[in-house]
């Protein structure tokens, strides 16, 4: 067999080398709990803060639903995506390598590693202005910048300790963050400060406006969708292939859609009560005390660390150990170097954050029709490990690149640039028809061929 190792050796769980049932720490309620603390941010709560008045234009109902259809998109699009994972112990960049090529998957992994990086940066300014009002508070005292390097610094020692240690301390972080915003906000209703029967009778749109706000909502979770194998992989399953689905569709629900939609609606409360658009103000002003108020921002602050650990740290710093030829831990301190260089401070106060978003989503949504496209369809959800990890096999496609991949992702990217407010929309089903028609019609047939053969030999053999 060819080494399936890859340069950082076998029995790494924090590595790209096939993780098996033996080996995998992470049972399905540990992933709904990594979830439920990956999901409690503020960037959720942007969504219901930004689509109600005075910033957005729609309704109560009109957010609400915005938030649940949003939430079964990335739902059902993460359980999808992380099946290869559950499955076959593979992270994402491995995963990728069939439908794009060896190096092909590299590019589509950097791709996925800049929004990430970006986000690692922008989690980490939330977090020092929350700190920064706390010590305020407090003492008298607000440096935002020590504030962002020392959450920096901590999250990025708890990423360097691996993934074990990321799914411990998001694990406990979860239900304390949970209760303490639930019941904060059974604090906010029973004082009678958030009147929602104004905000229900409210116009707002069922058009365009409306449709932008899903797919805007969506565009947060692009990068998870893509990814989501490199936290399936370490998930421990007893049974065949229907407990897998079972399990991977139990998991991804309970996990993404109460966090989901409990940040969406704490955004709606926000903008209801208070008229902010800022979320952080908005909490504080509606604290009943100080003293509530601070221990509330400290959780916040620990939310934003839980997040970036499972969601911004671990898919990059994984995506480097292939590109880069690097070992985890040096992955994890190139991702903190890099969270600082892309400036967070001035993405996350910029009139363009939502652009942002959308322009990443213009390249994610194709990859992640392609990788569906490629599994599903062409594959019926059988890999061979061997071929995956032969950097000079089948999967070598043209000088490292899948061409029907690469073409279509570059189409659709292209043509979702013109769509600009529902670009996931519009690139990733016309991806996923794009990459099959390629196939189909014969465009890597010689490699399809050779894995064929392979197959044939390993069966014989």
């Amino acid at each position: 067999m060819a080494k399936t190792g890859t340069e950082n050796g076998s029995g790494n769980i924090d590595g790209l080398s096939p993780i098996t049932e033996q080996q995998k720490t992470m049972k399905p309620m540990d992933y709904v709990m990594t979830f439920w603390s990956s999901g409690i941010i503020i960037q959720i709560m942007v969504i219901g803060l930004y689509l109600m008045p005075p910033s957005g234009g729609l309704n109560f109902q009109q957010v609400v639903m915005v938030g649940i259809i949003s939430a079964l998109i990335c739902t059902s699009c993460i359980a999808i995506n992380g099946d290869a994972g559950m499955r076959y112990g593979i992270p994402f960049i491995i995963q990728a390598r069939s439908g794009f090529g060896i190096q092909g998957a590299k590019i589509v992994a950097l791709i996925r590693s800049i929004p990430a990086i970006c986000w690692n940066g922008i989690g980490t300014w939330i977090g020092a202005q929350s700190i920064v009002v706390v010590t305020d508070q407090l003492f008298g005292i607000s440096n935002i910048w020590v504030s962002f390097i020392a959450i920096l610094i901590i999250e990025s020692w708890l990423a360097y300790k691996g993934v074990d240690s990321i799914k411990s301390f998001n694990s406990i972080m979860s239900v304390v963050i949970f209760c303490m915003l639930f019941y904060f906000f059974y604090i906010v209703f029973s004082t009678g400060k958030v009147d929602i029967s104004s905000a229900m009778k409210a116009e707002g749109s069922w058009s365009w406006p409306f449709v932008a706000g899903i797919f805007g909502a969506v565009a947060n979770w692009t990068t998870v969708m893509l990814n989501s194998s490199d936290l399936t992989r370490h998930v421990k399953v007893n049974g065949g292939s229907g407990a897998i689905s079972r399990v991977n569709a139990f998991m991804n629900s309970f996990g993404i859609i109460p966090p989901w939609m409990f940040m969406v609606l704490s955004g709606v409360i926000i903008a209801i009560a208070t008229g902010a658009d800022d979320p952080i103000a908005g909490l504080v002003t509606l604290s009943p005390n100080p003293a509530f108020g601070i221990i509330l921002l400290v959780f916040i602050i620990l939310a934003q660390v839980t997040s970036n650990l499972s969601l911004n740290i671990l898919p990059p710093a994984l995506a480097f150990q292939d590109i880069f030829k690097i070992d985890w831990k040096k992955g994890v301190f190139v991702v903190g170097i890099l969270s600082v260089a892309v400036c967070p401070w001035i993405l996350y106060s910029s009139n363009y954050f939502f652009v942002f978003q959308n322009v990443y989503s213009s390249f994610l949504g194709p990859a992640l029709g392609v990788m569906v496209a490629d599994y599903y369809v062409m594959r019926k959800r059988k890999l061979n490990l061997e071929l995956l990890y032969d950097v000079k096999g089948v999967y070598t496609y043209w000088n490292g690149f899948s061409c029907a991949g690469m073409i279509a992702l570059i189409i659709s990217a292209a043509v979702s640039f013109f769509f600009l407010s529902y670009a996931w929309a519009v690139g990733f089903p016309l991806a996923f028809v794009l990459y099959i028609i390629l196939k189909k019609c014969g465009l890597e047939r010689r490699y399809e061929e050779q894995e064929r053969e392979r197959e044939r030999e390993r069966e014989i053999g």
